[in-house]
């Protein structure tokens, strides 16, 4: 069964200590197991842009859709045989001491093929070819989805912005998740492991699912294809670009180098880049 891997701080996050970071060694274990897809870090929280369509305007916003200790810092996608596993395998993961593992399961569509996965057959060796974002589709509470206009519903449904997308070769893989009733958090506290059931109950909103995508037009061409997303309209697309990183490094050696930028935006300034996504 595959379920999504979500990391964050959370409201009770300890000091990160980048000594004890052992997720080389967690990575090596998934993966001779077998029962790891794809997964990668993603930017900070001030290097996300969040996408709005109302009123049939685009509206862009530096930061996430949410607050910061609740930010999806990384994410993995996993194929175990249950919920146990997927709770076993993410109180492993290093953030689980410090922070804390969403689990989430996709939806299983009644005619799925039963041996199709959620991230191609060797995917993680698929060399990159453009910019990664995360495209994390957003429900946002009291949001309704106005219609994009046009006189054909198949036209306004999220398999029409599949279908464009994947046409285009910018989306790479990508699936909904089941409800935040159906999520479990997992942290590691003192050796223990506490699971709770439900998603972070301090967010109002709450991912729905999401989509990898590589454009070749930077943070404008994201913007571009976040704005067609039916969901932009009503809800929200947050798009965080991917951080990959040496698992295997110097932690330590590592967190100072990359210290200087925390706190500062890398990304384009979300309103520049839109203007020129309209170009």
């Amino acid at each position: 069964m595959e379920y999504a891997l979500f990391y964050a701080e959370g409201a009770d996050a300890l000091p990160y200590a980048p000594a004890d970071d052992n997720v080389g060694e967690w990575v090596d274990d998934v993966e001779a197991r077998g029962v790891s897809e794809y997964g990668e870090r993603l930017r900070p929280a001030q290097d996300a842009t969040t996408v709005r369509v109302r009123g049939g305007e685009v509206l862009v916003v530096d930061g996430p859709f949410t607050e910061s200790k609740e930010s999806i810092g990384g994410f993995d996608v996993i194929d175990v045989r249950d919920l146990d596993e997927a709770i076993e395998v993410a109180s492993r993961h290093p953030v689980a001491s410090f922070g804390r593992v969403e689990i989430r399961p996709f939806v299983r569509w009644p005619d799925a093929d039963p041996d199709s996965r959620i991230v191609p057959a060797g995917f993680a060796e698929r060399p990159v070819r453009g910019r990664r974002y995360l495209l994390l589709v957003v429900v946002e509470p009291g949001g309704e989805r106005a219609p994009a206009g046009g006189d054909r519903a198949e036209d306004d449904g999220p398999e029409a912005w599949v279908r464009e997308m994947d046409g285009r070769g910018v989306r790479l893989f990508g699936e909904v998740l089941r409800g935040p009733a159906d999520a479990t958090f997992v942290r590691r506290r003192h050796d223990e492991v506490l699971v709770t059931d439900g998603g972070f109950a301090e967010a109002k909103e709450w991912v729905a699912g999401f989509d990898l995508i590589e454009v070749q037009g930077g943070l404008a061409e994201a913007i571009e294809v976040a704005s067609k997303h039916p969901m932009a309209r009503g809800g929200a697309i947050e798009l965080r670009p991917l951080w990959p990183f040496d698992v295997h490094e110097d932690h330590v050696a590592r967190t100072e180098r990359e210290a200087a930028d925390l706190g500062r935006r890398l990304e384009p300034a979300a309103a520049v880049a839109a203007a020129g996504s309209e170009r």
